[in-house]
Order: C-alpha cells, then sequence, then structure tokens
C-alpha cells in the first residue's frame, strides 16, 4: 500500500532539493576552480598542459567565441 500523505511526500522533495544543491555546489565548485585556472593560464603563469579537462573546454569556447565575433 503506497503512503500519500503530505509528510511523505514534502520529505521526498525536501531530499530531491537536497541532492540538487549539493549536485549544484560540487559542478560550483569545478567551475569556479577552473575559472582561476584559465585566470592563470591568461597570465601566462600556467601551461596549456597544465589545465585541468574543463578549464580547457573553457578555453576553447572562448576562443570560438573570440573567433565567430571577429
Amino acid at each position: 500500500m503506497l503512503d500519500y500523505s503530505p509528510q511523505s511526500t514534502e520529505e521526498g522533495e525536501l531530499m530531491a532539493h537536497e541532492k540538487n544543491f549539493k549536485a549544484w555546489k560540487r559542478q560550483h565548485r569545478r567551475r569556479k576552480a577552473a575559472k582561476a585556472k584559465i585566470k592563470l593560464y591568461e597570465q601566462g603563469k600556467l601551461q596549456h598542459d597544465q589545465l585541468p579537462a574543463l578549464a580547457k573546454e573553457f578555453v576553447a569556447r572562448k576562443r570560438r567565441f573570440l573567433l565567430k565575433s571577429a
């Protein structure tokens, strides 16, 4: 028998919200770290080989955008 009481659905929604928040937080940290590495790369303090994969994607995206707009 399924329990559709307001309490059980509320708990499920809270759990889903918490999971989404944790995923967002993790991705936010990764993106923030990658953007910091890009900044160092643009200043010449890091080589392209030393960039993490996400930062390399950001650099490629930035280059494509600049080429398209020029």
